[in-house]
């Protein structure tokens, strides 16, 4: 533990840091799983298409991926409690605008805002929870975090539903009240413990390049699939991307305090943990959105019932998570974590066979089995990842994991919707919502199933390498 903090107040604060923490990701994955479920409404209510809609969810995860390596390295540099606790405030203010945004060009604009603050929420959390938790007792406290996360996917969902048929703005509006609390609890429990490098500096010129890069890089993967990969424009963006990437990485290495410190790759535990992180983002970060477009649009559900019918993803996250996390501090992320991705493999394997008439209660085993498998890998993967570095870099592991998490999400968002859309006309799409799936000829309902059927064989054939590098990562020391 940290000289900053009394040895005797260490099992003290450990709590309240994990309490303070929970909640904030309370807030965050309350939000997502909320609005997921009110995705279609809003679509209608705002006269968007599913394009637009996409991008409520794509503005948000891209400022969070964006952000990410710049508030973990802040937080390094000025500490983690007050960097949380503005974001704290940020999101809940953002959250505020949302639910007055009179169309889908405000909604955006104001998630952007929101996920300004979401990111720092993002990056800081988790380096928190490593600063106040021993080494051998960090696995159990991820698994804590995990078994929140997993009943907010539980009551978000169904809270989502319902608040969506009275109105979808309640499902920003319901976060402000919850934010100020936690604002306000977060402004007067929590600590910076660690102690932090002194003298170090920002590095602006790293964050534009990687910002450059990544978006050129996103612009190229995601509406490459729609233009074109080969057309001039997408050709034009990856040329930017591998050019500011290259003078990303140089800058880098020479920078004395750099953006990203590519030397914890030099690390095995933490570059395989990441890359199986980024692979297993990918694969899953797609998954409760399809099975709600499929349940709301095939099936003709309205978003109550499509929430409910959700509820078996959680359910096994929520069984895992705790339970991934004590078996990792005792017999390390390794195997803990690689089993799980083969059982998440199974579910999806499961999942790409459905069809627009497949009975639900298979769709059921196959979500459970999948979450399952993903409660056993994250907490045990994160868990090795924040101790294979020193206190003092993270930041930079946190905010690297959450780059690579969100990353990940929306690559698998930007794969996942072009494969729908491609697979109806855009009135047909808006009728399957409007008119309801149900009313619409089979062909249609089983083209618009294709479509989501495909995003999850290609999400099964990315998790074969996710189970490679976790299984290659070695073994860590869990001793303090």
């Amino acid at each position: 533990m940290s000289p900053n903090i009394d040895k005797n107040d260490q099992d003290g604060y450990k709590w309240t840091a994990l309490s303070v923490t929970s909640l904030g990701m309370l807030v965050g994955i309350l939000n997502a799983s909320t609005l997921i479920i009110a995705l279609p409404t809003m679509m209608v209510k705002l006269n968007t298409d599913l394009f637009g809609i996409m991008w409520v969810l794509i503005s948000y995860t891209l400022l969070l991926t964006i952000l990410a390596p710049a508030w973990g390295r802040l937080a390094d540099i000025y500490g983690r409690k007050k960097l949380y606790v503005y974001g704290l405030a940020v999101f809940t203010v953002g959250s505020l605008l949302c639910g007055f945004a009179a169309n889908i060009n405000q909604l955006i604009a104001f998630r952007v805002l929101q996920a300004v603050g979401g990111s720092m929420l993002v990056a800081n959390g988790t380096i928190i929870v490593t600063d106040a938790f021993k080494r051998n007792e960090l696995g159990k406290a991820m698994g804590i975090l995990s078994m929140v996360m997993a009943a907010a996917f539980v009551v978000g969902p169904i809270l989502g539903g319902f608040l969506t048929l009275i109105d979808w703005r309640l499902n920003f509006f319901f976060n402000v009240p919850i934010g100020i609390v936690v604002t306000i609890w977060a402004h007067l429990k929590l600590k910076d413990v660690a102690e932090l490098p002194k003298g170090e500096t920002f590095d602006y010129k790293g964050m534009v390049l990687f910002t450059i890069a990544f978006l050129a890089s996103m612009i190229y993967l995601t509406a490459g699939f729609i233009i074109g990969l080969t057309s001039l424009p997408m050709l034009l963006s990856l040329v930017i991307a591998i050019v500011s990437f290259a003078a990303f990485l140089r800058v880098e290495k020479r920078e004395t305090y750099p953006l990203m410190d590519l030397s914890l790759f030099k690390i095995k535990i933490f570059s395989y943990g990441q890359l199986s992180n980024l692979l297993n983002s990918i694969a899953r970060g797609a998954v409760m959105i399809l099975l709600i477009l499929f349940f709301q649009g095939p099936r003709g559900y309205d978003p109550l019932t499509a929430s409910i019918l959700t509820t078996p993803l959680a359910i096994g996250l929520a069984i895992t998570g705790p339970i991934g996390g004590v078996l990792s501090d005792k017999y390390g992320s390794r195997m803990i974590s690689t089993v799980g991705l083969v059982i998440s493999l199974i579910g999806l394997l499961g999942l790409a066979t459905m069809h627009y008439n497949t009975p639900y209660w298979i769709l059921a085993v196959w979500m459970f089995i999948n979450s399952f498998g993903s409660g056993l890998f994250q907490p045990p993967n994160t868990s090795a990842i924040m101790s294979a570095v020193s206190p003092q870099r993270r930041g930079v592991a946190s905010s690297m994991r959450a780059f690579f998490n969100s990353a990940g999400m929306v690559l698998s968002m930007g794969i996942a919707f072009p494969l729908i859309m491609g697979t109806i006309s855009l009135d047909e799409m808006m009728n399957m919502f409007v008119v309801g799936g149900a009313n619409m000829p089979v062909a249609v309902q089983e083209a618009f199933t294709s479509g989501i059927t495909g995003a999850f064989i290609l999400s099964s054939i990315i998790t074969v390498p996710a189970i490679i590098a976790s299984a290659l990562r070695g073994k860590e020391n869990n001793r303090d």
